[in-house]
């Protein structure tokens, strides 16, 4: 296993056919305009679902534990699918993955905006919702791949970093369009996430890439192989088990201390929505605004994402960490303490959302970058189910906790638990002197 200073295999190397391509500007590369906006729109949709479902069980049953419960069944559901997922995106054509899994989440927004609509929806098919929602979640991160497949490796990095841009101002959009809508009619924001969804399906249908897995070598042993070829093809063989992306990174320190902090991240992270929702209802935040303060979270990214090449010359991946978690912790802090109204609150998470985008792209150039293509599939795949290990239990938690304790109290809790996290990523030496791979 190489370290993460070194350069391991990646679409860098010379022998990848696609290195004889010739590399043109980003702004003509239309493919890459593509997937873009192909991501914006299924963004828009999926930040719009996470503000309006929790609304919309809340609206149902008045309780933050049933709203929680829809968190725990998607992310469960995240996580059971996730290293099959992972196995399967290496085996077939990722392009029609892709396809069919928008589709998929196409067709449920509709089916629950018809429901809505008519009138007769029940809690189990918005739980059934989330568990589909959470199935598809893994195989949809083949957009990743896609752009991996579009974008010259010169510029890789300037390519994941508008990737995050975009993903920032659809967060910054989503939340604020999904209430305004939900607040005219429960059924609209669902017609809106269908609509967005179409339109990724049809990004997905138009742009060209290598969407069949860059494979190596022969899958079949030779009668003639030496022992040191048969050995080989074990290794090989071992190498594409669809528990292989999780072996990677758990045999790597810096990727093994890297994917435990942005799981303790997420355990801390996902029941926040559900927390600030409910200290602005607390604060008589009017709904319609509940948005607003949320997107303000994305706005954040938006000002971080250009600066991303600029924090990552200043700071080493293991610093970067570090710093996101003593940044969080403040903010968590200040806004659990001094409640000042929506405003207080939309300016701390404003403050978190500028250095999520670094944090993103930290983990695709430490870890997808230095995986072969046929692996990276289970390798996205095992980053998904360790990044999500904490957030059925964070869900379910936040609800539970919210049922005795109020909003302030949580997230004091949440402030000492960051604090926590950032420590154990300082402890962790190798993170500390982890370098950027000499490839990026």
């Amino acid at each position: 296993m190489t370290t993460m200073t070194e350069p391991a295999s990646s679409p860098e190397i010379s022998t990848d056919p696609r290195s004889a391509r010739p590399e043109p500007p980003m702004r003509a590369n239309h493919a890459l305009h593509t997937v873009y906006a192909g991501s914006f729109t299924a963004f828009l949709g999926l930040t719009m679902a996470e503000v309006v479902y929790p609304l919309l069980v809340l609206g149902f049953t008045g309780k933050p534990l049933l709203a929680g419960l829809f968190g725990t069944v998607q992310f469960t559901a995240l996580l059971l699918a996730s290293v099959p997922a992972g196995n399967f995106v290496d085996r077939h054509d990722r392009r029609l993955i892709l396809i069919v899994s928008e589709s998929i989440r196409a067709g449920l927004a509709t089916v629950l905006a018809v429901s809505l609509a008519s009138g007769h929806v029940w809690l189990i098919e918005i739980y059934l919702s989330a568990a589909i929602l959470g199935i598809c979640q893994p195989l949809s991160g083949v957009r990743t791949l896609a752009l991996r497949s579009v974008a010259p490796a010169s510029q890789l990095t300037r390519a994941l970093s508008v990737q995050q841009a975009v993903s920032s101002i659809a967060q910054l959009i989503g939340p604020a369009v999904g209430t305004v809508l939900y607040a005219v009619n429960r059924s609209l924001p669902f017609v809106a996430v269908a609509i967005g969804m179409g339109v990724s399906v049809l990004c997905a249908v138009v742009v060209r890439f290598d969407s069949k897995p860059q494979l190596t070598g022969t899958d079949f042993p030779a009668a003639t192989d030496s022992p040191a070829e048969s050995d080989a093809r074990a290794a090989k063989r071992e190498s594409e088990s669809p528990l292989a992306g999780l072996r990677i990174i758990w045999g790597n320190p810096v990727m093994r201390g890297t994917m435990l902090f942005i799981m303790l991240i997420n355990l801390i992270g996902v029941p926040l929505d559900l927390v600030l929702i409910m200290l602005a209802k607390h604060e008589n935040v009017p709904t319609h605004y509940i948005g607003l303060i949320l997107a303000a979270f994305a706005g954040g990214g938006i000002i971080g994402a250009p600066c991303i090449p600029k924090l990552y010359k200043i700071l080493h991946p293991g610093q970067l960490l570090i710093v996101f978690g003593a940044l969080m912790t403040i903010a968590l802090t200040m806004t659990a303490l001094f409640q000042f109204g929506g405003f207080w609150m939309a300016g701390w998470l404003a403050a978190i959302g500028f250095a999520v985008p670094a944090a993103q792209v930290l983990v695709d150039v430490l870890i997808l970058q230095q995986v072969p293509d046929h692996q990276r599939g289970r390798v996205l795949t095992a980053v998904m189910t360790l990044a999500g290990l904490g957030m059925p239990l964070g869900a379910a938690f936040g609800g539970s906790v919210l049922q005795i304790a109020a909003p302030s109290t949580v997230l004091c809790g949440a402030a000492v638990a960051m604090a926590g996290i950032a420590i154990f990523a300082a402890s962790q030496r190798s993170l500390r002197t982890a370098k950027w791979p000499s490839a990026n």
